[in-house]
């Protein structure tokens, strides 16, 4: 494991002003025990603010390298017991695709997990293909929709011929890349002229983040960004897109998955909440709130 310190990924600028110190002491601790919704850990390594831009992300960081293990490697059981509340959440995001492109093409959903917004989005008639990192996650995405392409690999290492899809997806994603501008570009050669790209990610401008600070949920140390409207704005139109909507998300969980993500967390909060993890009852209790993260549309210009 490195830790390593990283430029501003929208500006590039070396100039950061801290935000929140590091909640992490232990650093030799495996970094993947920190990753997933199986994680046995949760805590952050420090938060900064580009001063030219505005950027919020961690600085310093796990290396490329540390990156690429963990996430070839990563199985997530806590996942799939979320299965009825993250069906749900695919059909709300497949409907805001429809909402900018309401004939069905060619998709493909980068991070596509285990494989609930491909079949979704497959059984409304669109050709929609997945690729994810996680080896354990394209297997299940296969068991669940055979009839699907998935493929195993991160956005360096994938490889689809240019301007090959109508839509490509990333939903929870470009909060965990090495290189956000890098990936949107390579992404850009893969969409059609006028192709929909969308995402969501971490909203540090959102009232959720600024409401709890050093103490938002969605500060973990798998989440190397943290956008807002204006900054991802600004990494889009680098990258060849032009900003097209944005919206705030809401997430759907058991009681219980609530309650195991507390009981990550190190004191009293995380010890009581350990203790109810598991109950029979919390996991048919579902639960829809604002956690902080927003949905976005751009579209890919030409050229």
């Amino acid at each position: 494991m490195t830790l390593v310190r990283v430029p501003c990924a929208v500006c590039e600028s070396d100039e950061f002003v801290e935000l929140h110190p590091a909640t992490i002491e232990d650093r030799d601790a495996d970094p993947a025990s920190y990753f997933s919704s199986s994680r046995e850990r949760a805590g952050y390594l420090p938060i900064v603010r580009c001063t030219r831009c505005g950027l919020v992300m961690q600085n310093p960081r796990d290396d490329k390298a540390t990156l690429a293990r963990v996430y070839g490697a990563l199985s997530d059981s806590k996942y799939e017991e979320e299965d009825t509340s993250r069906s749900l959440s695919a059909r709300e995001h497949l409907a805001f695709v429809e909402a900018y492109q309401p004939q069905p093409g060619r998709l493909l959903d980068v991070g596509c997990a285990s494989g609930l917004f491909v079949a979704a989005a497959r059984e409304k008639g669109w050709q929609a293909a997945g690729a994810d990192a996680s080896v354990w996650m394209v297997e299940r995405a296969r068991e669940r929709c055979p009839e699907a392409t998935f493929e195993i690999g991160t956005l360096e290492t994938l490889e689809f011929p240019r301007e090959a899809f109508d839509v490509i997806t990333l939903f929870d994603v470009l909060e965990h890349v090495d290189a956000p501008h890098a990936a949107l570009a390579r992404l850009h050669g893969w969409l059609r002229p006028g192709g929909v790209l969308c995402l969501s990610v971490p909203n540090a401008g959102s009232w959720t983040a600024r409401l709890m600070g050093p103490r938002w949920v969605l500060l973990l140390r798998e989440h190397l960004w943290y956008f807002s409207p204006d900054t991802l704005g600004k990494l889009l139109a680098r990258a060849g897109y032009e900003l097209v909507g944005v919206r705030m998300k809401w997430v759907s969980f058991s009681l219980n998955n609530v309650v195991t993500r507390l009981a990550q967390y190190p004191g009293v909060v995380g010890r009581l909440s350990a203790r109810l993890e598991g109950n029979r009852t919390l996991k048919r209790l579902p639960v829809r709130f604002p956690m902080g993260e927003m949905d976005v549309v751009a579209r890919r210009l030409p050229g």
